[in-house]
């Protein structure tokens, strides 16, 4: 049992702490390159790895391409002018300036202008004392971010997927918890003050939906560059369907919250009223706290249904004015947002 419990471990990190043990093997193996390649400068290669390696793929790739165009930039500015000029404080500062400016005129990503000034800054410094320092550092920079790339996407790539996964079902359950809060409310008469207390959770629900949309965006840029990560996209693309449904809940819980207070204001929010809205808010917690065992299933995807949930529908009476006051409801909270005399007046 222990035996078990500590392979799951060691299997765990392998899997998810990729970063710790990544840069060292691809350091190795780098500098063992380069070394082989005929570099007498290797640890070039594994500076790169340690600068290429990042937490998601994407990432790392685009590093590893702005040090490698930087590098061979930066070095062949330096190898054509450096002769003419000589090696002073002077002479770098003005290298380092071209090279800035013309970064600048080509509109390249600022980490290429700074790998252009660390080429020019080294190239500068070494090429008259080791006259094979420039191309050490082109061949060892490609050597070490291909190595640092190959690894970090063929072993154990960063499992985005199932991190924005497990944030969407903790945004589903705190979700459900809101509806929960918010029929406890209606309950007691939607009082103000409690119902400040509402609008603070659920501007922190918003931060968790931010944070859940985040790790998606981060999972789909890592797998664009994995050749291995079909199973993995597919379960992506159903996440990012489930996500519209998350967004919309929150959306829809924030704008009831609102009608509520409105409907409280009014003084035509009957006990009864309160009770039946109550009992819909629960039904609806308890839908999505269903659905949310099924987003935490490994199994496909299935339907969730709950009985009381689906018996909300509006009486056969009102179904006439239902779309009618639903406008006119999001017509005035248009007119409360915009209509602001004091911003108007600072305007004016």
């Amino acid at each position: 049992m222990e035996r078990n419990k500590m392979t799951n471990k060691m299997m765990d990190f392998i899997k998810y702490k990729g970063v710790v043990w990544k840069t060292p093997l691809a350091a190795a193996l780098s500098w063992e390159l380069a070394e082989w390649a005929g570099s007498k400068h290797p640890y070039l290669a594994p500076l790169t790895v340690i600068l290429s390696i990042q937490l998601t793929v994407d990432k790392s790739i685009q590093f590893a391409w702005q040090r490698i165009m930087g590098t061979i930039a930066g070095v062949l500015f330096t190898v054509s002018v450096t002769p003419y000029v000589g090696l002073n404080g002077w002479s770098i500062g003005l290298l380092l300036l071209v090279g800035a400016l013309i970064v600048t005129w080509l509109k390249l990503d600022h980490a290429i202008m700074v790998q252009v000034a660390l080429s020019i800054l080294l190239v500068m410094y070494f090429q008259s004392k080791m006259p094979s320092y420039s191309l050490d550092r082109i061949r060892d920079t490609v050597i070490g971010a291909i190595v640092a790339i190959v690894i970090h996407i063929m072993i154990f790539p960063p499992d985005s997927v199932n991190k924005a996964k497990k944030k969407m079902i903790q945004f589903a359950d705190h979700l459900s918890n809101h509806f929960i809060n918010t029929s406890l409310w209606v309950t007691e008469g939607c009082s103000s003050s409690k119902a400040q207390t509402l609008q603070l959770r659920l501007q922190s629900l918003f931060q968790e939906l931010h944070q859940a949309t985040t790790e998606l965006d981060k999972a789909e840029q890592s797998l664009r560059y994995n050749p291995l990560g079909t199973k993995k996209r597919n379960t992506l693309k159903e996440l990012t369907q489930q996500m519209h449904r998350l967004r919309s809940g929150h959306a829809n819980l924030t704008d009831m919250i609102r009608v509520f207070t409105n409907w409280s204001e009014s003084g035509n929010f009957s006990k009864e009223n309160q009770r039946i809205w109550a009992d819909h808010l629960n039904a609806l917690a308890r839908l999505i706290k269903e659905w949310n065992k099924v987003l935490d299933n490994p199994e496909p995807f299935t339907l969730v249904s709950n009985g009381s949930a689906t018996q909300i529908k509006a009486p056969t009476h009102m179904e006439c004015y239902q779309y009618p006051l639903a406008l006119y409801t999001h017509a005035e909270q248009v007119i409360q947002d915009f209509q602001n005399s004091n911003f108007s007046n600072k305007i004016l």
